[in-house]
């Protein structure tokens, strides 16, 4: 039983810029906020503000205005005497509003500055494949985005062990510039790596850790691992044919999903795999979400139902035979939880080590964004549908072992339980 009249008051500073970044953080501090804690919201801006705006939080907004990485520019371009000031405007906010704790999503390096500066705690809410126990497990492989023809003839695992050794031990000139703050503005802590700075005083993994594959350790204890948070529920007020894509799926024929996400990014990717899967005879549902507007929507064979949202697609996931995803960590998950095999193709490091925890269990195939081509993919393709029944098992084994957890529910507990010790 929590007791609401012992809770502190927490600072949530989301990266309103990006929708991974600043779903998690608003569903904590709900969370939070439902539990009786109070919650002041801060933010650069960003196009995901409208998240807090919606779940009536009031949002504080603090100079520059500008996304995580302009903000990492305008960190290293302006000289100390300037990004002092803002430590020192920020930090006095976060007195007034009496905090006792910020949480962030390590987007931010004058809040990390700022916070420090107050001797306010830092809780760093990240995701497992990108958090220290990760790499220290060798689970990162060479970013395919990274990949060239001088690459490709680096034996891989060598490659794999110099990806999780650089990213643990970077420093870059945003430590260097980082130190030298910390020293001018009288703080004793001083960090040898980026990466810690990142991880914050305490880290919340936003990931199941039977899903990631690592081991708990004293600075990364069990109960910091909090479980995925996902925005799927973002849709579920949309409106979804969801009696018509069941009807689809009763089609004969093998059927596929192919979702991948909202990030305008994916764009280009979505529209060249929809053009192979046009061409074959499977049947699938396709749901573009917000990456193309209504006069880009292609024309597409009876066998293809393309539509804007799904409502609950983790359901439609598990009538599938298989997914086409991207590697973003909603798609991985409903992969995962659904008990079913998938296709990824990602585009940057992020999504490649969210899908390689598919690809380890044999649950998934990674086709390379790098030297994609039609029959790399249909090659994937055809590889999990000859040999089905191997790839379902897996993917089912995967599944049982996952928690059905609230990850923010558990965050809020978590976070409490940190500042009162």
């Amino acid at each position: 039983m929590i007791n609401s009249k012992k809770m502190p008051t927490i600072g949530f500073f989301p990266g309103f810029f990006d929708i991974g970044e600043t779903y998690p953080l608003i569903k904590i501090a709900k969370r939070y906020q439902e539990f009786g804690g109070k919650v002041v919201i801060f933010s650069h801006g960003g196009e995901y503000e409208y998240l807090a705006k919606n779940n009536r939080f009031e949002i504080i907004r603090l100079e520059p205005i500008a996304s995580g990485p302009d903000l990492t520019r305008y960190f290293l371009k302006n000289n100390d005497d300037d990004i002092i000031r803002l430590i020192k405007d920020h930090q006095s906010v976060f007195k007034i509003n009496e905090i006792k704790a910020l949480v962030q999503t390590s987007s931010y390096l004058d809040c990390i500055l700022a916070a420090m500066y107050g001797k306010i705690p830092v809780i760093s809410v990240v995701s497992g494949t990108l958090s220290t126990p990760y790499f220290k497990a060798n689970h990162a492989t060479f970013p395919d985005n990274l990949e060239s023809y001088f690459t490709m003839l680096i034996p891989q695992f060598i490659k794999n062990k110099i990806t999780n050794w650089h990213t643990l031990h970077y420093k870059g000139p945003i430590t260097k510039k980082f130190n030298r703050i910390t020293q001018k503005i009288n703080l004793e802590k001083r960090f040898r790596y980026f990466q810690d700075i990142r991880m914050g005083n305490s880290t919340l993994i936003s990931d199941d850790i039977n899903f990631l594959g690592v081991n708990p350790s004293k600075d990364f204890p069990a109960d910091n691992f909090i479980g995925p948070i996902l925005s799927d529920e973002l849709y579920l007020n949309q409106k979804s044919p969801d009696i018509e894509i069941k009807n689809h799926l009763k089609r004969p024929g093998k059927t596929i999903l192919l979702t991948m996400g909202s990030s305008k990014i994916m764009k280009a990717l979505f529209l060249q795999i929809l053009e192979i899967l046009n061409k074959t005879d499977y049947n699938v549902i396709a749901t573009y979400t917000s990456l193309l507007k209504e006069n880009e929507i292609p024309k597409c064979s009876e066998n293809v139902m393309l539509i804007k949202f799904i409502s609950n697609i983790l359901e439609i996931n598990k009538l599938v035979d298989l997914a086409i995803i991207h590697g973003g960590r909603g798609t991985v998950y409903n992969a995962a939880y659904s008990g079913k095999p998938a296709v990824g193709v990602p585009l940057n490091g992020e999504q490649q080590f969210n899908l390689d925890n598919l690809v380890r269990r044999k649950a998934a195939i990674r086709v390379s964004k790098t030297f994609f081509d039609e029959k790399k993919l249909l090659n994937a393709i055809h590889q999990i549908l000859d040999n089905y029944e191997n790839y379902l098992e897996n993917s089912k084994a995967l599944t049982k072992k996952l928690q059905k957890l609230d990850g923010g529910e558990k965050a809020a507990k978590r976070i409490l339980e940190i500042v009162n010790n």
